[in-house]
């Protein structure tokens, strides 16, 4: 099999000839600093053999003036173009790639009116999607799979311009500024979810974060008011363009409740399934027939602060049984951060390329390329 052969066969719950792999978000600045002085080589996913690549939408030529909702901003700040404000930090960025601040541009915003008047980005327009069938068609004929990206789907993006405690409360008062500002999110979504499997990726990643390590962000009740729907619709859009795309969903946390229902809506693949809140083992025995799962390697357990031995063993574990009959592609279940040894790297690879595991009869070995 090739790589997007291997992806297909296991995402699709059917046993590929070795797991597939990735590196989920890549590598922190600091990681992957620390990859190019040791190898000279610039890309982690090309040099280790990973098996899916990922597109996503164009930069878009907007030019919106946030200045009415986020004020003047700091030296060094920007906004996206959803209007977020972006805050530098003082930490030193190479080594905490995550840490920033945010202003969040709706934040004093009230009426439904208010969420009609507010600027959204052209998601829509066709230029942005004008150089994904070269970036696709290429892949394929590297034999790779392809995921077009969409995480930050609805949810969280409504959170990053409203703020997530005031968009909570809105979601408790039934506030038509939280129903006008999700329509429109959604409506721009289902277009995009629609143009993108025109496009002919493998799959779609869907995402956003509705889980704390402790449960669910917000009542079940609340997520099917508000967002179970709506992602239901960008599902649909997606399928009724392309029967054959793979739908993926991203959500940290424990999500374990609402399993069933994204089922349901046409989720197929689970993302990230952090083993530190949510078992991968008793998800594979409960739902591996109807959802398949791409994470499962702990980035604050295992991959950075257990040994190598420790990494293939817990890698081994999880293609014995998770992988079983299709249903995994392994990745760990957010960026390779800097505390990561690169012996564990190493590890992470080899085990994944060369563990013949009890169910697979036809070993096909590769040699992972030299650290």
């Amino acid at each position: 099999m090739n790589s997007r052969e291997r992806v297909l066969a296991s995402l699709r719950l059917q046993p590929p000839d070795r797991i597939p792999f990735d590196f989920a978000l890549g590598f922190s600045p600091y990681q992957l600093a620390q990859f190019r002085a040791r190898t000279g080589a610039d890309d982690p996913d090309d040099y280790f053999g990973t098996d899916i690549r990922g597109v996503k939408l164009g930069p878009t030529r907007l030019r919106t003036d946030f200045s009415a909702y986020v004020g003047e901003l700091p030296p060094g700040a920007y906004t996206d173009e959803w209007g977020k404000a972006h805050i530098p930090t003082k930490s030193d960025h190479l080594y905490h790639a995550h840490l920033e601040g945010y202003i969040f541009p709706m934040r004093n915003l009230q009426t439904a009116q208010d969420a009609l008047d507010y600027p959204l980005p052209d998601i829509e327009a066709e230029y942005r999607y004008a150089t994904l069938p070269a970036q696709i068609r290429g892949y394929h004929d590297r034999g790779l799979a392809v995921v077009a990206h969409m995480q930050v789907t609805i949810f969280e993006v409504a959170w990053y311009m409203r703020g997530m405690e005031a968009l909570l409360m809105d979601f408790l008062e039934d506030s038509p500024f939280a129903e006008t500002l999700l329509d429109r999110i959604t409506a721009k979504r289902v277009i995009q979810a629609r143009r993108f499997a025109q496009l002919g990726p493998d799959v779609i990643m869907l995402g956003d974060d509705v889980g704390t390590q402790r449960g669910l962000l917000m009542s079940a009740r609340l997520w099917r008011k508000w967002l179970k729907p709506r992602l239901a619709d960008v599902i649909a859009a997606a399928r009724q363009a392309n029967p054959d795309v793979l739908i993926a969903y991203h959500t940290d946390g424990d999500v374990t409740a609402l399993v069933p229902e994204l089922i349901e809506i046409g989720v197929q693949v689970l993302n990230p399934v952090q083993p530190e809140c949510m078992d991968p083992f008793a998800l594979k025995a409960q739902y591996g027939d109807r959802l398949a799962f791409w994470g499962t390697l702990g980035t604050q357990s295992t991959l950075p602060f257990g040994t190598p031995d420790d990494v293939r063993r817990d890698i081994e574990r999880r293609i014995e049984i998770v992988g079983k009959g299709g249903g995994l592609l392994l990745a760990p279940t957010h960026m390779v951060e800097p505390e990561v040894p690169w012996e564990n790297i190493l590890a992470f690879v080899e085990t994944v390329k060369t563990y013949v595991p009890s169910w697979r009869s036809a070993p096909t070995l590769e040699t992972t390329a030299a650290p």
